[in-house]
């Protein structure tokens, strides 16, 4: 698909969203799983999901009145803040969203100084995704046979 202009909103999740984000989620990190025999996001349950509410700020991605994904927020220390889940629902995915969503919540926190996240390392339109906006890889972390995760760092000058 090919980005189209359209402009996206972002709201904090509610409890009553846990069920449609979930299922957001399952249904665009299937294929990771599938893949890596391994991803989180799509093993969790709406349980989990509440749960890491407490500790996480967490933001559903709206286009023309739908959720169409979700975008977790944690604070690592002072001034530190990863995105930690990502995710689009796939028939939206490749037209901008994702850039569109990291812009407007990065915008949310003027205070940061550092942003991490880590994605696949063989999520190549993930990794150019986040390089264009900036990210710069720091590392990696082998998660299993099939699974590498590069860890990624911008820094706010």
């Amino acid at each position: 698909m090919q980005e189209v202009y359209m402009e996206i909103k972002l709201e904090k999740v509610s409890i009553d969203d846990i069920t449609s984000i979930n299922n957001i989620q399952k249904l665009a990190f299937y294929e990771s799983y599938e893949k890596y025999k391994f991803c989180p996001a799509y093993e969790t349950t709406d349980e989990q999901l509440i749960s890491f509410l407490e500790r996480a700020d967490a933001y559903k991605i709206i286009l023309d009145d739908k959720i169409v994904g979700s975008i977790f927020i944690c604070k690592q220390g002072d001034r530190r803040y990863e995105l930690n889940t990502i995710t689009i629902q796939p028939e939206y995915q490749n037209i901008g969203i994702g850039g569109k969503a990291i812009q407007k919540v990065e915008g949310f926190y003027n205070d940061a100084l550092v942003w991490t996240l880590m994605t696949p390392e063989t999520d190549y339109r993930n990794n150019h995704l986040y390089e264009k906006f900036g990210y710069k890889r720091i590392g990696l972390n082998i998660i299993n046979e099939y699974l590498n995760l590069i860890i990624y760092e911008k820094k706010i000058i």
